[in-house]
């Protein structure tokens, strides 16, 4: 008698990550986008999460994600218009915010509908133009999710 096997559908592992910036940084006078460094994965809310290369790891794949940074600044002058951007392990651009043009105040992005099938990690760029621009801040106000 033949024997006829069933396997349950393929199921695609994803969990949320998020990770939080560890100390200020001082930002460049050149104007260019410019990575932001040193975070700290947040396993307390998002278990598991981890930073590679100050990029956040993704947790998994999943077709329609959402990816969700807000970044604190201060110390700038001449209102200069800093803005944010969301990019992958390559350095491709995901997703550009809105420009915030004063002397301090919290620069955000968010991308919806990701596929993440491509994409290891992502990181935060920050970009402002002119000199002395400030500083970021450091703590949990200053983030990056992928959920």
């Amino acid at each position: 008698m033949p024997c006829i096997v069933v396997q349950p559908p393929a199921v695609s592992s994803f969990l949320p990550s998020g990770m939080t910036k560890n100390g200020t940084q001082i930002w460049p006078d050149n104007g260019t986008w410019t990575l932001i460094t040193v975070w700290t994965a947040d396993t307390t809310t998002y278990p598991g999460s981890s930073v590679v290369s100050d990029k956040l790891a993704v947790q998994g794949t999943k077709s329609s994600a959402t990816l969700s940074a807000s970044i604190p600044f201060s110390g700038g002058i001449f209102n200069s218009a800093h803005q944010l951007r969301l990019v992958d392990q390559s350095n491709n651009v995901i997703a550009t915010g809105s420009a915030v043009s004063a002397n301090s105040g919290t620069c955000t992005v968010t991308a919806s509908g990701v596929d993440l099938s491509a994409i290891t990690s992502v990181g935060v760029q920050m970009s402002a133009p002119g000199t002395n621009n400030g500083s970021v801040s450091t703590g949990t106000s200053t983030f990056l999710t992928i959920t």
